[in-house]
């Protein structure tokens, strides 16, 4: 499914673009809700398959990928997805219901970790933290931590 949604008011050096792949479509629908109300742009995916193109078609700066998803799960998809070089600036979340997250060989790792059920106000603000907006890539911004 792709939602399109976002406020109508944004900074641009806070807006993110936030791809989120589960197959739990209440929960999907959920973090994305929140955080196009943070100002978001964000986009869902329910099946690994269609995640592929359209993360490239979206550009994420960050992607919440499910560990278990259906066909394939979150770390085949990370491996996939991080061999695209269009998203090379991209950050991982691995959302799963384990605490320790197994890391696969060949993978390229997580950015990120968050244990289900996830705390939305702890995701809003991993999103601003884990990766910069295109402003700041661009370099015309500095990061609010600076």
């Amino acid at each position: 499914m792709d939602t399109r949604r976002g406020s109508g008011t944004r900074n641009l050096t806070h807006m993110r673009r936030v791809l989120i792949v589960d197959d739990n479509h209440d929960s999907a629908e959920l973090l994305s809700l929140v955080l196009c109300r943070e100002g978001h742009e964000a986009r869902v995916a329910h099946d690994p398959r269609e995640a592929i193109p359209l993360a490239t078609a979206f550009s994420p700066n960050v992607a919440f990928l499910d560990i278990g998803l259906p066909g394939m799960d979150g770390f085949e998809l990370l491996a996939v997805l991080r061999a695209d070089p269009e998203l090379a600036g991209c950050k991982f979340v691995a959302v799963t219901g384990y605490e320790q997250l197994r890391e696969q060989p060949g993978s390229g790792g997580f950015d990120g970790h968050l244990l289900k059920p996830v705390d939305l106000a702890a995701v809003a603000k991993l999103v601003l933290e884990i990766a910069p907006s295109d402003l700041e890539q661009l370099g015309s911004v500095k990061p609010a931590s600076a």
